[in-house]
């Protein structure tokens, strides 16, 4: 129950109420009067007004040195800081909005423009309702939930990915501010993925050359036919430029994680590949609508009913069935390795190795035709 402030009635209080003992006033909501053993003191507490605002203690003063009008005043300035959501214990916060540390991460010279741009949607997308919010500030339940949301709304694999997004930005912005505990690690339990058996079963290999035979786009085709003997991502393939490749060798200046690779093309390919150089485009595959510009998409049709994607499953298969051992077949994916002694390896001295191993999987995949 909140009392009159009085001086003369906080004087006595200070002599005869026990150690403990709070007081509050009527007059200045959230001011009150703590009781200790050798005195008191002025205390306000309030709540601060922003997502995940929690209620705060400001100490003001000693009774015996601060009067009741200099403690009413000060309660009012910290009522006001509380309003504005500003925490009067410490100093203005300088830790980045979720958006914030979204611009400051995509300005490293080492991420593609695939995945800045995967950051960026989850940002704006499925993260939108975050954007605004400190990252000092990010709940483990409120990340929790989000979580669950997404998949309930857009499934499992994009709820994953989105998490996977505000948990690097966390760790990110972690380096320069002092955050808690990243609560995407404490808070989220990704969904159960399951990877893809995209691979064509070999009783299906001859219909799967019948459908590329009747691709009727001979850019198209090359496209598909590229994606089938070399494992690449679509992306990759979509990004070829006649420059990247030399004697018979494909650069791959920009694929997913930044690391660029020489990728060994093998003979049927480059031989398939010459007719597309008279159309006089710097792309390998142009848009068939625009000469100057890249392909914009390779995509399954009723003809062809393949996901692009599911080469890169279909040539990994085939490379181990024809012998391919795995450290190679990471090297014509150019998968990460933690293996320490993989990172002696010199790919660029192992273009004769790795131009075998293409040749050893075309021409399995070519004995379907």
């Amino acid at each position: 129950m909140a009392d009159r402030f009085k001086q003369a009635a906080v004087d006595r209080w200070l002599r005869e109420a026990k150690a403990g003992t709070q007081f509050y006033d009527a007059e200045a909501k959230g001011l009150r009067l703590v009781v200790g053993s050798r005195g008191g003191s002025y205390k306000h507490l309030g709540r601060i007004n922003r997502r995940g605002g929690r209620y705060v203690t400001v100490s003001i003063g000693r009774a015996d040195e601060v009067s009741l009008r200099q403690a009413r005043t000060a309660s009012a300035e910290v009522r006001l800081a509380l309003k504005r959501g500003e925490d009067p214990r410490r100093p203005a916060s300088t830790v980045p909005t979720l958006q914030e540390a979204l611009d400051r991460y995509l300005s490293r010279e080492d991420l593609t423009p695939r995945t800045k741009e995967f950051y960026r949607q989850c940002v704006e997308g499925p993260l939108r309702s975050l954007r605004d919010t400190p990252m000092d500030l990010l709940g483990r339940e409120e990340v929790r939930a989000l979580h669950e949301t997404i998949t309930q709304r857009s499934g499992p694999y994009l709820a994953n990915g989105a998490m996977r997004t505000l948990r690097a930005l966390h760790n990110d912005a972690a380096r320069s501010f002092d955050l808690p505990p990243n609560p995407v690690s404490r808070a989220v339990r990704f969904n159960r993925e399951q990877r893809r058996d995209d691979a064509v079963a070999p009783e299906d290999m001859p219909g799967l050359w019948r459908s590329l035979e009747a691709v009727g786009c001979p850019i198209m085709r090359g496209a598909w036919l590229t994606l089938l003997l070399t494992g690449l991502r679509s992306g990759d393939v979509r990004a070829m430029r006649w420059e990247h490749i030399e004697d018979g060798v494909l650069l791959v200046p920009h694929p997913k994680g930044g690391r660029s690779f020489r990728l060994p093309l093998c003979a049927h390919l480059l031989g398939e590949l010459e007719a597309l150089r008279e159309l006089g485009s710097e792309f390998v595959f142009p848009s068939p609508r625009d000469l100057s510009k890249p392909l914009a998409g390779i995509k399954r049709t009723k003809t062809f009913p393949f996901n692009p994607h599911a080469m890169r499953h279909n040539f990994s298969t085939h490379a181990m069935e024809a012998g391919v051992d795995h450290a190679t077949l990471k090297l014509l994916l150019n998968h990460a390795s933690g293996d320490v002694t993989f990172g002696y390896v010199t790919r660029a001295h192992l273009q004769g190795h790795m131009r075998d191993a293409v040749e050893r999987v075309a021409a399995r995949l070519l004995s379907y035709k």
